[in-house]
């Protein structure tokens, strides 16, 4: 076959050519290229108009003033990658219909036309079906279903799910439970703990992880963690207490469990020093925490393993995940530290922690914005909101304490109890006086927004405790009747009491604000630092009236977290070891305690949970440094004798 010889064709007459400088000039001839919208938003897709897929709000829906929304998230925005979430989806929903159908076919005919009323009522027949899977999850392995028992927890399960303010998934985080139970729990961390005691995870870092369900991913989630604070506030839900009741399955071991089954031992991640520490929180509400402590020291050595702080400096403010991940890092630092201060206060020893060589990135309080907010940081309505109430600034003021704190617990760590009586040189005594400025001069700054009498929330109550925590160890090796005002004629033991007086107060209207079960663990913290000043100065008569009131505290808290029944019963053993009786008003929260002698002499615990009074007739083993561990023992022989 013989080739032919093609003739070049001519560019078209007129047509200008390319020109190095100016590259963005389009031939007057070629058309030009429509940008291509992969995905559109859901209003124009109803419609089937032109979008231009603009986020957060297409210029047709801000035009019209209207709700625009996008199916796929932003970074999901692909021909490929639409087609195959869609097609996914799709596969998901026939399989929760068909497994519907099978249940509405199979089931005993009670439960099928239980399920038959439900599906007149819901909206989405695909929440209903995923809600049946829910609740089986909760019935224990290998036992015949009960449709009455079987309905009762798919309604608990819908209960949960529908009261929780923050919704997640429970898959793949944890499979102890479903949606319901563990945005319940998520929740209720939010609302109660993350506020105050424990604000080192960063609340929209972690939603927003937990909601994408893609642990491998993740920064600042992980299953670890999610199982570890859904094992600390299983403690707290009366959801969990009924379920255990119910099918004998007891959710707060079983998180626990899964807690222990997710921890990673490798690289040092956020995720993992955070869930350390709230396994040793668990430890510590259960009486364990001798046991626990392993947890909480392998939190910090994996923090400084990490050197999360040169991490910090490395970070650029301007990039959005870099400005991210230093919230995260600051949160995590100088929130465990604020944590430290205060377990180190109550076991008698100096921080282990140091103040964090970063700055300080929890919100400051701010007069422009002085509202009390809700759990999403917007601003509180007490017919709307989810209680309680926050208020902006209170954890960033905990810190300027908790740096204090650590300074009073360096210098008083060779410190007896009321060893000093001021005389001689008077060094300590003007040490700890200046210090006591030192925490008045924090508190005087303090603006209204973050006082307990002018602003009354969670925070400010737990704040004035703090503070009055830091002044309890200020005074605590000084003699009582060392005069610290002359002209008002304050003593230490006045002082003390004082304080004593007020926290007590606090705890009060704080269960009168909130009387629920979801309380926060620092509630703990004011009666227990009551206590065990206030037993060594029994039976002095103002003591006597203040003592049944924390009695009575303790108990209430006692319902949630074993280790104040102990701690009742530690004080019982410390004036039985004195010859003396409980206060009489006091003596019916000490009945029916629920804590056996045969387990009392086998609690794990290095809780102080009283200080040595300095009185010539009581020897000092009696009391082995107000040790609950040894105390128990003591109350142990002696129930045995």
């Amino acid at each position: 076959m013989t080739s032919r010889h093609l003739v070049p064709l001519k560019p078209k007459p007129g047509a200008p050519e390319a020109d190095d400088h100016d590259s963005d000039h389009q031939p007057s001839g070629h058309r030009k290229s429509r940008t291509v919208i992969l995905v559109a938003c859901d209003p124009c897709r109803r419609l089937k108009t032109k979008c231009d897929g603009e986020r957060p709000a297409c210029r047709r829906c801000r035009h019209k003033r209207q709700e625009c929304t996008y199916e796929l998230p932003e970074d999901a925005l692909s021909r490929s990658s639409a087609r195959k979430e869609l097609a996914n989806k799709l596969s998901r929903e026939n399989m929760e219909l068909r497994q519907l159908f099978h249940d509405l076919s199979k089931r005993p005919e009670p439960e099928a036309y239980n399920i038959f009323q439900r599906l007149r009522l819901v909206d989405d027949p695909i929440a209903l079906a995923h809600s049946i899977r829910q609740a089986e999850l909760l019935l224990p392995v290998g036992v015949p279903e009960d449709s009455d028992k079987f309905t009762t927890l798919r309604k608990l399960e819908l209960d949960a799910l529908e009261k929780s303010p923050i919704k997640i998934p429970a898959r793949p985080w944890t499979t102890i439970a479903g949606d319901g139970i563990v945005s319940e729990l998520i929740s209720a961390w939010f609302k109660w703990d993350h506020s105050f005691l424990y604000p080192f995870i960063d609340r929209e870092c972690f939603i927003r992880e937990i909601r994408a369900a893609e642990p491998r991913g993740a920064k600042y989630c992980s299953p670890f963690l999610v199982n570890a604070i859904c094992a600390l506030r299983s403690y707290f839900s009366d959801t969990v207490d009924t379920i255990r009741h119910m099918t004998g399955r007891d959710l707060r071991e079983q998180f626990l469990a899964e807690t222990k089954k997710q921890y990673d031992h490798g690289v040092p991640a956020l995720p993992t020093i955070q869930g350390l520490w709230i396994m040793f929180a668990v430890s510590y509400l259960k009486g364990e925490d001798r046991n626990g402590s392993l947890y909480r020291f392998a939190s910090y050595g994996m923090l400084k393993r990490s050197r999360i702080d040169q991490v910090f400096l490395s970070l650029a403010d301007a990039d959005p995940d870099d400005a991210s991940k230093k919230r995260a890092i600051s949160k995590t630092s100088w929130g465990l530290f604020c944590l430290e201060s205060i377990t180190a206060t109550n076991f008698r020893h100096t921080d282990i922690l140091q103040s964090p060589p970063i700055p300080c990135l929890f919100p400051g309080f701010s007069y422009e914005n002085a509202a009390n907010v809700d759990i999403f940081g917007q601003n509180f309505n007490s017919n709307t909101s989810p209680q309680p109430p926050s208020v902006t600034g209170a954890v960033n003021a905990f810190c300027e304490v908790a740096v204090l704190m650590s300074e009073v617990l360096a210098q008083g760590k060779d410190c007896k109890d009321n060893e000093n009586t001021g005389s001689g040189d008077g060094a300590v005594l003007k040490r700890q006086s200046e210090l006591l400025a030192r925490l008045s001069s924090i508190s005087n700054s303090l603006p209204s927004a973050l006082r307990h009498d002018y602003n009354f929330t969670p925070e400010t109550c737990f704040l004035r405790i703090v503070m009055n925590t830091v002044a309890h160890s200020i005074l605590r090796p000084l003699h009582p009747d060392v005069v610290l005002d002359e002209v008002n004629g304050t003593t230490v033991k006045t002082a003390m009491l004082k304080h004593c007086a007020l926290d007590t107060e606090l705890m009060e209207q704080y269960f009168a604000k909130w009387p629920t079960g979801e309380f926060s663990t620092m509630v703990f913290v004011g009666p227990l630092n009551s206590g065990t000043v206030l037993l060594p100065m029994l039976p002095d008569e103002r003591a006597e009236q203040i003592f049944p009131r924390i009695c009575r505290l303790m108990r209430n808290i006692a319902t949630r977290m074993p280790i104040a029944a102990y701690v009742m019963k530690g004080w019982e053993s410390a004036l039985r070891s004195r010859r003396l009786e409980i206060p009489g008003p006091a003596q019916p929260y000490f009945q029916n305690l629920d804590a056996g002698e045969v387990e009392l002499k086998d609690i794990p615990s290095s809780l102080v949970v009283t200080h040595v009074p300095n009185v010539e007739d009581v020897l000092s083993d009696q009391w082995d440094d107000g040790e609950l561990g040894f105390l128990l023992q003591k109350w142990s022989a002696m129930s045995i004798g």
